[in-house]
């Protein structure tokens, strides 16, 4: 398991990371979902070892590795930007980490090859990086991080530079395949719908706190506050001021909707309601235009 215990990260007087303590199971998939800036990178960063916090704590199974650095943890993490060594072939670039392991000869092909399956990239082993398409390369360097073997895997928004079709299938694809090996599964995205196909335990970040972390469905579903609900919301969140009454919400222009169970008991009085824009619906009962919203 890895433990994150009031974890924060100042750079220059200005703070990056804010209080954060998360409990990442292994074989879990987590995702780290928020806009841009809002403190995905660092907080991946000082998983990893890249960065140290300046303060709080880290721990790995019950050990303290704060300020362990990246080389001496059995991590990887694939970056929105790919990284891979331009003078070896797409072959020696999955094989890197395992040569390094010192493993057979006979398991390196073997793993190389069923990662070059996978990642469509089986016709490509005896090409440099340079001579692949960009999306190629990317998945070269996803192909490196499978093969690793490592008990953490953060993946930074890892699919954004890939074709659609492939895209849809990684998603699918990535968490099953490292979850089975035991690992630790860390996903940064800043689009919400992503984070619903993962699935897993979804924190949203903003400003470097996280706001909320639980199962994704509940999150998406019961936002604690309005600051996660926006985050979680593409298209974006409507807002509007209404009024309870009784069973019933009421704004503005005729806008108006039945209390969901978990709101009745609120007393009446004024609220701001968010509403998605997939629960609206437009209706004209008794002759008259109305907006409703159906609230889940």
């Amino acid at each position: 398991m890895l433990e994150l215990e009031g974890v924060n990260r100042s750079v220059g007087g200005e703070r990056h990371i804010v209080d954060v303590s998360l409990k990442l199971a292994r074989g879990s998939v987590n995702v780290l979902l928020g806009p841009t800036l809002a403190g995905k990178t660092s907080l991946m960063r000082l998983m990893a070892g890249l960065d140290e916090p300046t303060s709080g704590k880290i721990m790995m199974d019950g050990r303290d590795v704060t300020g362990v650095p990246v080389r001496k943890r059995n991590v990887a993490m694939v970056y929105q930007q790919f990284i891979n060594y331009p003078t070896l072939s797409v072959f020696e670039n999955i094989a890197s980490p395992l040569r390094l392991q010192k493993q057979p000869k006979s398991v390196i092909t073997d793993k190389v090859k069923k990662a070059a399956e996978l990642m469509k990239l089986s016709g490509f082993l005896d090409r440099t990086p340079l001579e692949l398409s960009g999306g190629q390369q990317q998945r070269t360097a996803l192909a490196r991080a499978l093969v690793k073997g490592a008990e953490l895997v953060l993946l930074d928004e890892p699919l954004a530079n890939l074709d659609y079709k492939l895209r849809e299938e990684l998603r699918e694809e990535l968490p099953k395949i490292f979850a089975e090996t035991g690992a630790i599964f860390v996903y940064a995205t800043t689009e919400p719908h992503e984070a619903l196909l993962l699935g897993g335990r979804t924190a949203t970040l903003s400003e470097g706190r996280v706001t909320q972390f639980g199962e994704t469905p509940d999150v998406y579903r019961r936002p604690k506050d309005l600051l996660t609900a926006r985050t979680f919301s593409d298209p974006p969140l409507n807002v509007l001021k209404v009024e309870k009454r009784g069973l019933s919400f009421h704004g503005a222009h005729g806008v108006h909707f039945a209390a969901a169970p978990r709101h009745r008991e609120l007393a009446d009085g004024r609220y701001l309601a968010g509403i998605r824009p997939h629960h609206l619906e437009r209706g004209r009962p008794e002759g008259e235009d109305e907006t409703r919203a159906v609230i889940e």
